[in-house]
């Protein structure tokens, strides 16, 4: 699996026009083939900092993900709603391991695979 964060600040006065493309984006993406989740997320002490947290099934569906023309698109426009450049992380685990958060029992070293942590 292959989750990739983005950050963007966003210019104030254009933030409305940005969360619709946005919006769009999330809709489009969900449809690809290998799309695990894609979503926005506002900043609760900036509200004109989002973050955008999506996983892949893997690196070959993220780089289709990148050639679609609605991909395209949006990042055609994104420059004029945003007054820093985006930031980008990947991140890539060979295995998912889940943590059920209303337990008590946390994983340990052992159960976590190399590379993994819990915050």
């Amino acid at each position: 699996m292959i989750m990739v964060q983005s950050t963007f600040q966003l210019d104030p006065e254009k933030k409305d026009k940005v969360i619709s493309l946005m919006k769009n984006m999330v809709r489009l993406c969900r449809q690809e083939h290998g799309c695990l989740s894609y979503e926005y997320y506002e900043g609760i002490t900036d509200p004109y900092q989002v973050i955008l947290l999506q996983e892949w099934e893997n690196a070959e569906c993220l780089q289709e993900h990148y050639q679609t023309d609605h991909m395209a698109i949006f990042l055609s426009k994104l420059g004029k709603y945003l007054d820093n450049p985006v930031s980008t992380r990947s991140y890539v685990s060979d295995e998912t391991t889940t943590v059920d958060e209303h337990s008590s029992k946390q994983p340990t070293k052992e159960t976590l695979k190399s590379g993994q942590t819990i915050h």
